[in-house]
C-alpha cells in the first residue's frame, strides 16, 4: 500500500474500500456491537496529559467548520525550527523488518508501523515521550490502515466473511470489533469524521431483488450514533460502488459510479440523510482508481485521484470545481489539517540527497491557501523509506534507517506537538 494513517482508500473491482460525529449529541439507538470495558490510561505527569482535547468534540452539528476561529497568520503556523526530538528503536515484529511510517491520535500516543510475519500489518503503540506501551494494533493481511481518533485508533479490514472496524484505546488495548458488512464483496467505504469517529457507507441487501445505499456514523469507540440511513435503492443485479467523505461542517458527500455512466455522480446530504443537493456530475472517469476525499479547513472536500489533486467540492453545492491552485500544484503530496484544524500541511515524497541521506520536508499553508513556507526535517540516515506522518496532536513523525544496519530493528524519531 505504501501509505499509512488516513490515506488508505481506493476502489476495488468487487468492493470499494477506501479511506471522524462528535459534533452532534445524538442518542445511540439500534443494536450495539459487543462492548468491552475500555481500559483507563495510567496516570501521567501534566506534561504528558492524555485527556481528550476539547477542540476534537465541539458542540452543535453542521454549524461552523470544525476547529475554525480566527484565521492564523503564517507566523503562527510556521515553527521557527523543528526543535528537540525524541526517538524509539525496537525489534522488528518479523525477521524481514518491514518497518513503515507512523501516525498518532489526539491524546499523545503514536502508532508506528512494524509488520509481523508474512507482511501481516501491525503497529507498535508508543507514548510521545518514547515510553513503549508494549501493545500492538493488529491489522492482519487485509487491513487498510489506521484511522487515528481524538483518543484511540480504528482499523478497517476486510475478510471473506465481511468487513470489520477494530477499535483500540489510546494505549493500544483492544476494545471491540464492529461488523461493517456481512460479506466480503459488498461495496463500502469508511471515511474519517473530522469531529471524531467515522462514517460507514455501503450498498447492502434490500427487499426482494434490490440493494440499498445506506450510511451510518460511528463514534470514537465504534458505537453507533443513530440507525443506518437509507438514501438510494437499485436492482441487485447492478454493479455499484461508493466513495464517502465528511467535511469539517459535518456534512456528507457521496460519490457514486452508476451503471451506464462514464463519470461519477455526487450528492451532498445532511447527517440525518436529508438531501442538500440533487445528484450532480463529477468529471472523473468511471474507471479511475484510488479516489480519496479529504476535508478542507473551511468546509468542502478535495478529491485526489491517483495522487493528483483534481477537484474541489464546495460545502453543500451541486457542482465540482478544479482543485485549488495551491493544492493542485503539489501532486503526490499528503494533506493534513494542523494547528487544531485551522491550517494545512502538505507532505511530498522524500528525496535522496547523495552523501547526506533522505531529505524530508513539510509545506505549510494558511486556511486560504497562502504559502507559509517549508519546514525541512533533519536528514535521516540511509535510503528514503517513507515520508513524515503528522499525528492529530501535531506530532511530526519520521521513520529512520539506522546508520548501522540491523535487519531486526525499526527506528523512528518525532517532534512532539510541533504543529499543534
Amino acid at each position: 500500500m505504501g501509505e499509512y494513517g488516513r490515506r488508505w482508500r481506493g476502489v476495488w473491482v468487487a468492493a470499494v474500500l477506501a479511506h471522524a460525529a462528535a459534533g452532534c449529541a445524538v442518542e445511540q439507538t439500534g443494536s450495539e456491537p459487543r462492548a468491552v470495558e475500555e481500559p483507563q490510561d495510567a496516570p501521567v505527569v501534566p506534561e504528558q496529559e492524555v485527556g481528550e482535547d476539547a477542540s476534537f468534540a465541539p458542540e452543535g452539528c453542521e454549524s461552523a467548520p470544525w476547529g475554525m476561529g480566527r484565521a492564523l497568520s503564517c507566523e503562527e503556523i510556521r515553527p521557527a525550527e523543528p526543535g528537540p526530538s525524541r526517538s524509539f528503536i525496537t525489534r522488528a515484529n518479523a525477521p524481514e523488518a518491514d518497518c513503515g511510517p507512523g501516525t498518532g491520535d489526539g491524546a499523545g500516543h503514536l502508532a508506528l508501523y512494524n509488520a509481523g510475519p508474512f507482511g501481516a500489518q501491525a503497529w507498535n503503540v508508543v507514548f510521545r515521550d518514547g515510553t513503549d506501551t508494549e501493545n500492538l494494533l493488529l491489522g492482519g493481511d487485509l487491513a487498510l490502515g489506521v484511522i487515528p481518533q481524538p483518543r484511540g485508533f480504528h482499523i478497517a479490514r476486510i475478510s471473506p466473511g465481511g468487513a470489520t472496524l477494530t477499535v483500540y484505546s489510546s494505549r493500544g488495548e483492544f476494545l471491540r470489533a464492529v461488523p461493517l458488512t456481512d460479506a466480503g464483496d459488498v461495496p463500502f467505504d469508511v471515511a474519517e469524521d473530522p469531529r471524531g469517529g467515522v462514517l460507514v457507507a455501503q450498498w447492502a441487501s434490500g427487499e426482494g431483488d434490490t440493494q440499498v445505499l445506506r450510511f451510518q456514523f460511528l463514534d470514537t469507540r465504534g458505537q453507533p450514533r443513530s440507525e443506518p440511513v437509507v438514501v438510494r435503492s437499485a436492482p441487485r443485479s447492478e454493479e455499484r460502488s461508493v466513495i464517502a467523505g465528511v467535511d469539517t461542517r459535518g456534512r456528507v458527500l457521496l460519490l457514486l459510479r452508476e451503471p451506464g455512466r462514464d463519470t461519477w455522480v455526487g450528492q451532498w446530504l445532511r447527517r440525518d440523510g436529508d438531501a442538500l443537493t440533487e445528484p450532480f456530475a463529477v468529471p472523473v472517469p468511471a474507471n479511475a482508481p484510488s479516489l480519496v476525499l479529504e476535508p478542507l479547513v473551511e468546509g468542502g472536500l478535495a478529491l485526489r485521484v491517483e495522487g493528483e489533486w483534481v477537484l474541489w467540492f464546495p460545502n453543500g453545492e451541486a457542482e465540482a470545481h478544479p482543485a485549488p491552485a495551491w493544492l493542485a500544484a503539489h501532486p503526490g503530496s499528503d494533506l493534513y489539517r494542523i494547528r487544531n484544524g485551522r491550517a494545512y500541511a502538505l507532505v511530498p515524497p522524500p528525496t535522496l540527497v547523495e552523501g547526506s541521506g533522505c531529505r524530508e520536508s513539510i509545506r505549510l499553508f494558511s486556511s486560504d491557501g497562502t504559502d507559509c513556507g517549508e519546514l525541512t526535517l533533519p536528514f535521516g540516515a540511509g535510503t528514503c523509506l517513507g515520508r513524515p506522518g503528522i499525528a492529530l496532536d501535531g506530532t511530526v513523525i519520521q521513520q529512520l534507517q539506522l546508520a548501522i544496519p540491523a535487519a531486526d530493528q525499526c527506528a523512528w524519531r518525532w517532534w512532539p506537538r510541533l504543529l499543534r
